[in-house]
């Protein structure tokens, strides 16, 4: 094998770098271990052929300085939406479906959207205050109070009975003239109504002559059905995420032209943990449309 080659058949840009190495011979031909060599330098520091690396090549317009063309990147054809964009179109799908039908369950919406359920309930979180577990479409028999109603029942009593042995009959205002005096310690007048819906009722609860009935401010304003009515329309509104600490921040949206009560008021009365409450309203706005 010839220890020569003509330099014709190399490459342009090989051919262009050995002549300013020097390498060309008079008869333009050059040792085939320089063209070896060239090329083992070319792998080691430039990453093989197969690489992004820079090679340098001579424009024939000019004479002067080669300078480097980078190697075109190649990129990966997009074949259709990412897994995040998917689940945020169902999500999408899923608050549509809620819309009309709140208080449905998990396995109700794959259903009606023919999806898997696994799916559906990855792409519900961000909508999940309107959906109700398998367990909760029917109402318990016996409603449980939360330990804190529970606990404020009982100082009620304790308070009315120690009062009625201070004034008989034991009314509002002589209970609230014992509270300000210090002689007794429970709760205002105002929460003994709520927590047993009047004056009278709670005397009766322990037995104690209540006096005349109370009409006063401290009559409840608002029923049971009415609370849940207001939780209803805090739950529609898609502004807030149903949370309990955000039902304040909507009543502030909505006071201006009607009283709406307070977080305050909606627990003491209807009762419960405010997931019992939710439920009890998910349950109420299910009913009418599944009929």
């Amino acid at each position: 094998m010839t220890e020569q080659l003509p330099v014709s058949q190399l490459p342009e840009s090989t051919a262009w770098v050995l002549q300013q190495l020097g390498l060309v011979a008079p008869d333009n031909t050059v040792q085939r271990e320089h063209v070896r060599t060239l090329g083992e330098f070319v792998v080691r520091f430039a990453g093989g052929p197969s690489s992004n690396a820079v090679v340098m090549q001579a424009s024939p317009a000019y004479t002067g300085e080669a300078h480097p063309v980078p190697q075109p990147v190649r990129t990966r054809a997009r074949r259709g939406p990412t897994k995040a964009e998917r689940r945020s179109e169902l999500t999408l799908q899923i608050a549509r479906y809620l819309r009309d039908r709140p208080g449905v369950t998990l396995e109700e919406i794959a259903n009606a959207l023919n999806a898997p359920l696994p799916d559906i309930t990855a792409a519900a979180r961000p909508v999940d205050w309107l959906i109700l577990g398998n367990d909760e479409l029917t109402e318990p028999t016996e409603r449980v109070e939360s330990e804190a109603v529970m606990a404020s029942r009982d100082r009620a009593r304790a308070a009315l009975l120690a009062s009625s042995l201070m004034a008989k009959p034991l009314s509002h205002q002589n209970y609230t003239a014992l509270l300000r005096e210090g002689r007794v310690k429970g709760p205002s007048v105002a929460r003994i109504v709520q927590l047993f819906g009047s004056w009278t009722a709670a005397c009766n609860e322990v037995g104690v002559t209540s006096g005349e009935p109370l009409r006063s401010n401290y009559e409840r304003t608002w029923t049971h059905d009415d609370l849940l009515n207001y939780v209803e329309r805090f739950l529609s509104d898609t502004t807030f995420r149903g949370a309990s600490h955000q039902f304040d921040q909507w009543r502030a949206t909505v006071n201006h032209s009607e009283k709406v009560p307070s977080l305050g008021t909606v627990r003491n009365i209807v009762g419960g943990t405010w997931n019992d409450i939710r439920t009890q309203a998910l349950r109420r706005m299910r009913a009418k449309w599944d009929n």
